[in-house]
């Protein structure tokens, strides 16, 4: 009988260490919104200056093309009765050569304008993402979300897409 206490005693001791040693500790998790806090930041304001800076170097660029081609349809509209059939089939072609070359350039700046706009904001996205994670370090936190659900810095974690890939039978 002593000796069945005794053990019981011992399963009791390491069974209240099994149970300290398995129970999870509590997750902290912090929340910011990005857009509120981008917008105070120096960068943003300077991003905002350098792409409207662009912008509008591109547009008068733009301007001056469209100058060009009404220009050169100008001309050729008040000279085209006196010029020869050679002449004429030369300045249309120079007239549609300005006039694709400024459909290009058009179709071109919207999207080097939005290529900008995307390498500005991804440098700040970067700066936010390296703060975040420090501050979850110094303030031991596990993960910080953005208010809608965006995470921004986690502890590692183990990936289980594998494991639900295999769960839910998808083929690598």
């Amino acid at each position: 009988m002593k000796k069945t206490a005794v053990k019981l005693l011992v399963l009791a001791v390491l069974f209240s260490l099994t149970s300290v040693t398995f129970a999870q500790k509590a997750v902290k998790i912090g929340h910011f919104n990005s857009s509120d806090l981008i917008k105070k930041m120096p960068e943003y304001a300077a991003a905002q200056d350098t792409l409207k800076a662009y912008a509008n170097e591109i547009q008068s660029e733009l301007e001056n093309i469209q100058k060009e081609v009404e220009n050169l349809s100008n001309d050729y509209q008040a000279k085209k009765d006196q010029l020869s059939a050679l002449l004429k089939s030369n300045k249309e072609k120079e007239i549609n050569d300005a006039y694709t070359r400024m459909q290009t350039f058009r179709s071109n700046s919207e999207t080097d304008i939005q290529n900008k706009q995307a390498d500005l904001t991804q440098k700040i996205f970067d700066k936010v993402k390296v703060a975040a994670a420090k501050v979850a370090k110094d303030n031991h936190y596990d993960y910080i979300m953005e208010s809608n659900g965006v995470l921004w810095y986690s502890n590692d974690s183990d990936d289980v897409t594998s494991l639900l890939e295999k769960e839910l039978k998808l083929k690598n």
